[in-house]
């Protein structure tokens, strides 16, 4: 594995989820990127532990609290996970004395093959400043309005508008509908 550092937008590229999911990780205490003059910095090790969690999240639907002993607990045996490279790691929880124990599997290796994939990916996410700071993007901006217009053609004002409030009436009204099945 690399030992490339990335920012959370481009860490969020990478792991394929929004970056407002993976910075509720880092706050929430599941994911602890290192952090440098206020900035997130992920590695292979909070890459790999946030694809984890992300895993067992979209999974499960896992509550925070539990995710986040979840994730400790794989946290503190990483180490010895990364020296055996297994197929898959499991996770035996047992959330009373009372119940039986249950077993959840995470495809490990799998999900580091695809972080390793996405790596390549990570230049193509830039760390751009908010806003429109950078030099000429408003040439850039008319290109594309001036390439969309091109595009679309001939279309009068009052198309455009009827179309917007034709938009607008269908997003407003949700369209439910019920039916009795035997």
């Amino acid at each position: 594995m690399t030992g490339q550092s990335l920012k959370l937008k481009q860490a969020s590229a990478v792991l394929q989820m929004q970056p407002k999911e993976l910075q509720n990780l880092v706050q929430f205490g599941i994911v602890k990127p290192r952090r440098s003059e206020g900035t997130y910095f992920f590695d292979m090790n909070a890459l790999l532990i946030a694809k984890v969690a992300s895993y067992l999240k979209e999974s499960l639907g896992t509550r925070t609290s539990v995710l986040s002993k979840l994730m400790e607990v794989f946290s503190a045996s990483e180490d010895e996970l990364k020296s055996e490279n297994p197929k898959y790691i499991v996770f035996h929880c047992r959330f009373t004395a009372e119940e039986e124990p249950i077993k959840l599997g995470v495809p490990f290796r799998a999900l580091g093959a695809q972080i390793e994939e996405r790596m390549s990916r990570a230049d193509l996410y830039k760390d751009l400043p908010r806003g429109r700071k950078r030099r000429g993007w408003k040439k850039e901006f008319l290109e594309s309005l001036t390439e969309a217009a091109r595009d679309i053609g001939e279309v009068s004002e009052e198309d455009i508008l009827r179309t917007v409030r034709t938009y607008r009436k269908e997003k407003r009204a949700p369209e439910i509908t019920v039916a009795a099945e035997s």
